[in-house]
């Protein structure tokens, strides 16, 4: 399979922006010819890889001999081997003789500085492509990224709905809180008006208490007999 030719180089202005959170950019090693990126959540942000970059990122979603993806759970213990050094699973009969060796390392971990996952052949036109083997690397990490954004998406909803229940309850607080408020402004203009009116109320002088006694009818003496 023949691939795109390699991106054209960036002028001035777009080599002044951060190549950082781009889908252009693999923000592993920040090149910009790596033909097609994967979206995957990375440390709880949604990152943009390389087929290389993503598989060495994510080295126990998969058996790096033969790219095979744990859609499930990575094989039985008595049929792996495991790296010493990034931990990823590879089968017994895929190590070959390497398994016996302790400890055991994985191929991208034996040789960092020159291996990779994915690497497009130049045929004698100069034009890339793509053999099998790098099919088979490149499927594995579209499988790992679409299964990490599917995790991002279920995560998403669970933010989503917790952040919906907590807003709920905020304003059914907020809600009483003002109710509340509400409730102790009556009262207290209750008040107000009550201490009014008995501020407000005549009261009887000394003078007129006695001209009332005086106008008052003098009851009868009882006749003595």
């Amino acid at each position: 399979m023949n691939l795109p030719s390699s991106t054209s180089v960036t002028s001035a202005s777009d080599s002044d922006t951060s190549p950082g959170n781009s889908p252009d950019t693999c923000e592993g090693y920040g090149s910009r010819d790596s033909w097609v990126t994967h979206s995957a959540r990375f440390r709880c942000i949604i990152r943009f890889y390389c087929t290389h970059c993503l598989l060495r990122k994510h080295p126990t979603s998969f058996r790096p001999s033969c790219l095979a993806f744990y859609d499930s759970s990575p094989p039985h213990h008595s049929h792996r081997v495991s790296c010493s050094d990034c931990g990823s699973y590879t089968h017994i009969h895929c190590a070959g003789d390497d398994a016996n060796s302790t400890p055991y390392r994985c191929p991208p971990c034996r040789d960092p500085d020159s291996f990779s996952f994915f690497r497009p052949i130049i045929d004698a036109n100069g034009v890339r492509c793509v053999d099998k083997s790098l099919s088979g690397a490149f499927l594995c990490a579209a499988k790992i990224s679409a299964s990490s954004m599917n995790k991002a998406v279920s995560f998403a909803k669970c933010e989503a709905e917790r952040k919906g229940k907590d807003a709920a309850v905020a304003k059914k607080r907020a809600r009483e809180a003002l109710d509340d408020v509400i409730k102790l402004d009556e009262k207290a203009k209750s008040d107000v008006e009550f201490s009014a009116n008995r501020d407000q109320k005549p009261s009887l002088s000394p003078a007129s208490t006695n001209s009332y006694q005086l106008k008052k009818p003098k009851a009868d003496h009882p006749s003595v007999k």
